[in-house]
């Protein structure tokens, strides 16, 4: 059971990964273009394969780079409040009976998870949440993202892993009864 749990979070650690990765280099694009900042790509820097991004002064890389960070933020973000979203009000123990007539009837009975699927999927974008935030953290400490984002970043997380608690409770209070 552990090794198929194991393999259920790795799977579902791909989704997450590539979502914070595509939210990070839209961010960057997105603030360069925006805000017009001068850059270079310059080609295999990290192990020979990677492309660096290098801008014109500090002050433009720090821009980019909090600009940056809050997409990646904003994509962990979203990711981890669909699947909260799903946990509280589609999860297949407790959801409304008439909520779940009216998706049969739309043939949505899909958007019904399981608990096993859905506590593997929060699981996983919550751990990605709280990391991207310790990644906030760190750059704010070493001077290369905004304060505020870091500080915004911790708020968001904590709300949803108190909201996803309280749907944990009322898994546990289910199977008591």
């Amino acid at each position: 059971m552990i090794v198929k749990s194991l393999l259920k979070l790795i799977d579902e650690a791909i989704m997450p990964a590539a979502a914070l990765i595509i939210g990070k280099m839209l961010g960057l694009l997105l603030a360069s273009l925006y805000f017009q900042l001068p850059f270079t790509v310059q080609a295999g820097h990290f192990l020979k394969i990677l492309p660096a991004v290098e801008f014109a002064n500090l002050k433009d890389y720090i821009l980019a780079e909090s600009y940056s960070n809050m997409g990646m933020f904003i994509a962990a973000s979203l990711g981890t409040l669909l699947v909260i979203i799903q946990a509280h009000y589609f999860h297949e123990s407790h959801i409304h009976p008439t909520l779940h007539a009216k998706l049969v009837a739309l043939n949505l009975e899909n958007l019904v998870a399981p608990s096993y699927h859905l506590y593997h999927q929060a699981a996983i974008w919550l751990i990605f949440l709280w990391l991207t935030v310790g990644f906030l953290i760190i750059s704010t400490v070493l001077g290369i993202t905004y304060p505020y984002l870091a500080f915004i970043a911790f708020i968001v997380a904590a709300n949803f892993s108190w909201v996803f608690a309280i749907d944990i409770e009322r898994e546990i209070e289910l199977s008591r009864n």
